[in-house]
C-alpha cells in the first residue's frame, strides 16, 4: 500500500483507467440523492467518490494511504475523509446503507473475508456496489512476464461467488473488455507505475526491463501505438434482510 502513498501527488495524472472504471460503475448509481449512510473504501483520490456524493446523503471516504487522504481532502473538501484499512475496517457494523469501492478489491489477500466484513458493516437490506479488474486485463503484458511475476486476477465470476460465499444475494453483475493505446511501452508501464500498481515480486532489472520492453513492442506495437487490454467488472449485491 505505501506504493499508492508514495504516488499521491501524479496519481491522477495517471489514473485514466481508474476515471473510466469509476464512470462506468457509475452509471449504477441512483440519479438522486436517495442512499442513506455510505461508506467508500480504498477511494484514492476521489475518482467514485465524486459520483457518489451525487447519490448518497452522507459519504465517508476512505483509503490507507495518508498521503492520498489528504490530496482528496483538498480536492473534495465536503467529503468526510478517513484513514482505514480495507482489509480490516474499524468501523460501526450495521450501520452503514451503502459499502462502495471502485479499483480497490482486485488487491484484497483474502476476498471472501473482505466481503464479509463488509456486509458486517450493513444494515439488513443495504448494498454493496465495487468496480473490480478482473481476467482478462493486461493480458499483453503478462503474457511476457514469469508466471510468478504476474498481477494474479481472478475472474468475474470467481468474485460473484465469493460474493455470495459472503452472505451476499448478487443483484447484478456485468463485465465491459476495453483497449487501451500508448505511444510506446515505457509511457504504458509509467502510466502502471504512477498508480502504485505493480507486478509481484521485486523490481525487474534495468536489463531485463528494457527487453521487456523491446518484446513489447515487437508484439503489440499498432498504428495507434502499443495496445493494452482491461476488463472491468461492476458487482452490486444485497444483504439479506
Amino acid at each position: 500500500m505505501l506504493a499508492f502513498d508514495r504516488k499521491a501527488a501524479a496519481y491522477d495524472h495517471h489514473a485514466h483507467i481508474q476515471r473510466d472504471t469509476a464512470a462506468w460503475v457509475a452509471e449504477w448509481l441512483p440519479n438522486t440523492q436517495s442512499i442513506g449512510k455510505c461508506v467508500e473504501f480504498g477511494a484514492g483520490t476521489g475518482n467514485f467518490t465524486r459520483y457518489l456524493a451525487r447519490s448518497c446523503h452522507e459519504v465517508q471516504a476512505s483509503d490507507i494511504a495518508p498521503q492520498m487522504v489528504e490530496e482528496s481532502k483538498q480536492a473534495l473538501p465536503h467529503i468526510r475523509w478517513i484513514i482505514q484499512d480495507a482489509w480490516q475496517p474499524a468501523l460501526s457494523p450495521a450501520a452503514w446503507d451503502y459499502v462502495a469501492s471502485c479499483s480497490v478489491l482486485q488487491w484484497s489477500p483474502a476476498p471472501t473475508t473482505t466481503l464479509r466484513q463488509w456486509r458486517d458493516l450493513l444494515r439488513p437490506g443495504g448494498k454493496i456496489i465495487s468496480g473490480i479488474y478482473v481476467s482478462p486485463s493486461l493480458t499483453e503484458l503478462e503474457s511476457l512476464l514469469p508466471a510468478d511475476r504476474r498481477f494474479g486476477w481472478h475472474s468475474a465470476a470467481d468474485w460473484r461467488s465469493y460474493a455470495e460465499q459472503a452472505g451476499f444475494k448478487v443483484l447484478r453483475a456485468e463485465t465491459t473488455t476495453r483497449r487501451y493505446y500508448y505511444p510506446s511501452a515505457l509511457v504504458l508501464l509509467k502510466r502502471l507505475h504512477g498508480t502504485g500498481a505493480t507486478v509481484i515480486g521485486r523490481p525487474m532489472p534495468v536489463g531485463k526491463l528494457k527487453r521487456l520492453l523491446h518484446a513489447y513492442a515487437q508484439a503489440y506495437a499498432t498504428s495507434d501505438g502499443v495496445g493494452a487490454t482491461w476488463t472491468f467488472f461492476r458487482l452490486e449485491a444485497e444483504k439479506p434482510r
